[in-house]
């Protein structure tokens, strides 16, 4: 069976990884440049090929991969000039795997109806790491045989694949996910804080709270938090609660400690010492 051409667009810490998982279980991957050109040439080292645009990535695929920051460079890269929908093809599919407003994908595939394109959504969790080693989850919203055309694909990006409902549920349960896990990080960065205040190991002490009752993923990946803390790179977490807030307000209903969460800077995330 010939494999589907795939087009990627958005190749940041977590799209990078997971195109190139693509590429290295044999399929056929266009990408072009969005944001820097250092992930395209890596991926043309892999075999993908290079087209100018979005327009000619849609153009050269059946199946369109959009992994780009946030609401306004998917506006950008789908309706803009040049963009996606200037070159995709009818019975083509869009794979909206940024972590976006759930409304916003549902007028995706309104507006995909109309082109005679298929609409799922599929934002993703476990940064980076899990994007290298293809363990990613997927949530998942859309046509259930939407889903099973682009399964292979999720497969061989990630280990754990939910179908939620309909477009924009996956988006859904991503910001779900993500308000629990910003909470938990918070917490996280307070106790340690708490500890080194008191000149605990934070070896030691990590290691007895993994097997405790404040054990959680923020926790078990703690060095990892550090070192995304140090970057500056929780941006978009931030970016994420505005996401929650604004829908938790459509459905009129109050979510007091997201509200919070958006408010507070993060604490301190010093790296573990040594033992």
């Amino acid at each position: 069976m010939v494999k589907e051409k795939i087009g990627w667009i958005g190749l940041g810490n977590i799209g990078l990884p997971m195109a190139k998982r693509l590429v290295g279980a044999g399929f056929e991957v266009i990408v072009c440049a969005h944001v820097r050109r250092q992930p395209v040439e890596e991926m043309k080292a892999m075999g993908a090929r290079e087209v100018a645009n979005p327009k000619e990535v849609a153009g050269a695929s059946n199946i369109i991969f959009s992994m780009v920051r946030d609401v306004p460079q998917t506006e950008e890269v789908l309706f803009g000039p040049k963009g996606v929908w200037e070159g995709a093809k009818r019975g083509s599919t869009l794979v909206l795997s940024s972590t976006l407003a759930p409304d916003f994908c549902q007028e995706v595939e309104g507006k995909g109806k109309q082109r005679g394109l298929q609409i799922i959504d599929a934002p993703v969790s476990g940064g980076p790491r899990a994007a290298e080693a293809g363990t990613l989850t997927f949530f998942v919203g859309g046509d259930k045989r939407v889903l099973r055309k682009c399964r292979p694909l999720l497969e061989a990006m990630g280990k754990n694949i939910f179908h939620l409902g309909g477009v924009g549920t996956g988006q859904v349960a991503k910001l779900s996910n993500n308000l629990m896990l910003m909470a938990s990080i918070l917490a996280t960065g307070e106790g340690i804080a708490l500890a080194e205040k008191a000149g605990l190991n934070y070896d030691v002490l990590l290691e007895t709270i993994k097997v405790s009752s404040g054990n959680s993923w923020s926790v078990q990946n703690y060095d990892y938090l550090a070192i995304l803390a140090k970057e500056g790179s929780m941006g978009l977490l931030y970016k994420d609660l505005g996401l929650i807030l604004e829908f938790a307000s459509h459905a009129g209903l109050r979510l007091p400690l997201a509200g919070l969460a958006s408010q507070l800077e993060l604490p301190p995330f010093p790296p573990p010492k040594e033992k």
